[in-house]
């Protein structure tokens, strides 16, 4: 019990920080740590033992590594919406393959930065694949303006997807998003995909939300939680994101989803996800299905013990946890497993 008391501290320290700290747009190695420390801690209580930890400095070693190698290239992209300056990295892997001309775009979630995805961008570069990354406007090193939760964000992607056409040439694309990043993947498939960007072979959503009204007012909740909830809420949207809850609430990636699918969707969700509840990806799922021609199209796996942001860590740590949609037994597959998979299959 005493255990389950610390892990959950641990989380709402996280949470607070995540608001109040000033950084709270560029999170730091200490931030990931901590983050990293509550899956370890979960990990732990699931399986009772400290067993294959997940070593943030070890993955930190292996991407300072490959810079002084000379395989990461940084640099700026200037958005076509406004002139923002967007921080962009690109990444080469060690390993020469077939994969090597291929690219994977990744796209951060809320208040996080360009290197949070770090796990899924390793197993990328360790199957020879090239690896984008950058922080999006309002984040990190990128500049500064109202956050829109995917909508603009969305207009940002494409602008990276064709600077990286015009000075890489890749065979084949590949997005991955994380929240409000699988979010702007839901916008750029319903604005920008299609034969003019016929490289991008599929796009891969981890916890994405639907409409942001509904996830509001999940994590508002009700009784006495309602009144401190939405004193943080009110703070972090007008300090980090630069916008209006008015303004959020009308964010709806559900209402311009397309009829027919241009690329492969696949859907990842926890099913303990605190912050967007798995059902917000049932319902993109159970919507885009309703077309038989995007029945080979999309797909959906849920984690039975993740919450926000665990889906990759957990899939992989604790055994027969992922579970796809539309079979009631627990899949074969890792999270590596899966993703490794899906990669070789459509990229």
């Amino acid at each position: 019990m005493l255990r389950k008391f610390w892990f959950w501290l641990k989380k709402v320290y996280k949470n607070i920080r995540r608001v109040f700290s000033p950084s709270a747009a560029t999170p730091n190695v200490t931030d990931v740590q901590t983050s990293i420390e509550i899956i370890n801690d979960k990990i732990k209580l699931i399986k009772g033992t400290n067993k294959n930890k997940i070593n943030v400095v070890a993955y930190q070693k292996y991407f300072n590594f490959l810079e002084k190698l000379g395989l990461r290239e940084d640099f700026w992209v200037i958005t076509a919406y406004d002139e923002l300056m967007l921080d962009v990295t690109l990444i080469r892997p060690l390993l020469i393959n077939k994969n090597n001309n291929k690219v994977i775009i990744f796209c951060h979630g809320l208040t996080n930065n360009r290197w949070s995805l770090f796990y899924t961008m390793h197993l990328a570069l360790q199957r020879g694949y090239q690896v984008v990354s950058y922080d999006v406007r309002n984040h990190g090193l990128s500049g500064k303006s109202a956050t829109t939760l995917g909508q603009i964000e969305a207009c940002d992607l494409q602008d990276i997807i064709t600077w990286v056409k015009e000075k890489y040439r890749p065979e084949k694309i590949g997005l991955y998003g994380f929240s409000m990043g699988a979010a702007t993947l839901i916008f750029w498939t319903s604005y920008f995909a299609g034969a003019a960007n016929s490289e991008v072979a599929f796009a891969i959503c981890e916890a994405p939300f639907d409409q942001f009204s509904t996830q509001l007012e999940r994590a508002l909740g009700s009784g006495i939680n309602y009144y401190w909830k939405h004193f943080f809420l009110k703070k972090l949207v007008k300090e980090t994101l630069h916008s209006s809850q008015e303004k959020l609430e009308r964010i709806n990636p559900y209402l311009v989803l397309p009829q027919n699918l241009p690329i492969k969707l696949l859907l990842l969700h926890g099913l303990q996800d605190a912050v967007i509840g798995w059902q917000a990806s049932f319902r993109l799922h159970y919507q885009l299905s309703k077309n038989k021609l995007n029945k080979n199209k999309i797909n959906l796996y849920l984690c039975r013990y993740a919450d926000h942001g665990e889906f990759p860590f957990l899939g992989d740590y604790i055994p027969d946890s992922l579970r796809w949609k539309k079979r009631k037994k627990h899949s074969k597959y890792t999270f590596t497993g899966l993703f490794c998979n899906y990669l070789e299959k459509n990229l």
